[in-house]
């Protein structure tokens, strides 16, 4: 049975926090300088949670971690320790989102271990993927790349991020509800550092392309460059 949050849940997320919270990792993180990137390093970066396979825990611990109730990974806190449990047999692109997933509860400080009937739980994961889609595919890449004539397809988002094609689907069909120009202040903060951190990477997947090119444009921004000196 599929469970719909309510209506009042739904509208207690906030989105521009979640952006912007995801977007500063993107854009100040160490170990995100390429895609797909490592997620254990980024886990490492920015928390002490420990990182366990579904298969050791079984192993090392005798526990069936599917008995927690998740196929693909779940966060656990022991004594004030977090452990991302996974489960390895998926692939990796699949073990990536659910361990960045798992770490978004973290980084948003929900509430753990709550029922599957309870609308917290719905709305925290919510919050959880869109964090996730934000930090494995930057909707400020994307865009970029779209603004150089390439379109924000599935087949492209995969190719850019190495994502799944479900994963690549919502994320094309959020960004198509989405308009940049609604965006506040605080949700583009980080879109210049970003679009310039990554500037090598978008030249390798999304060249610029002649037809495209807008000189005018680059006129613009190259004079409010120079008046920067």
């Amino acid at each position: 049975m599929t469970y719909k949050i309510s209506d009042e849940e739904y509208n207690k997320i906030d989105f521009k926090k979640i952006y912007s919270i995801a977007s500063e990792i993107v854009a100040l993180s160490r170990h995100i300088n390429d895609f797909p990137f490592k997620v254990k390093d980024i886990i490492k970066e920015y928390s002490d949670i420990q990182l366990c396979s579904f298969k050791k825990a079984d192993i090392k611990f005798g526990v069936d971690i599917r008995n927690f109730g998740s196929e693909s990974a779940v966060i656990q806190e022991y004594d004030g320790m977090y452990i991302i449990f996974y489960n390895q047999a998926e692939n990796d692109y699949r073990i990536r989102f659910s361990i960045i997933h798992e770490f978004g509860h973290y980084i948003l400080k929900h509430k753990m271990n709550l029922k599957k009937d309870d609308d917290l739980y719905h709305r925290q994961e919510i919050e959880a993927n869109c964090f996730a889609a934000q930090i494995l595919m930057p909707e400020q890449i994307i865009r970029e790349c779209s603004n150089r004539g390439y379109s924000s397809s599935v087949e492209n988002i995969k190719r850019y991020f190495d994502v799944s094609y479900d994963a690549a689907e919502k994320r094309r069909v959020t960004l198509s509800k989405t308009n940049y120009e609604w965006k506040s202040r605080a949700e583009k903060e980080y879109d210049d550092i970003i679009l310039l951190k990554f500037q090598d990477y978008i030249n390798k997947v999304a060249p610029k392309r002649l037809d495209f090119y807008n000189f005018d444009e680059e006129y613009e921004i190259q004079q409010e460059r120079d008046s920067w000196y």
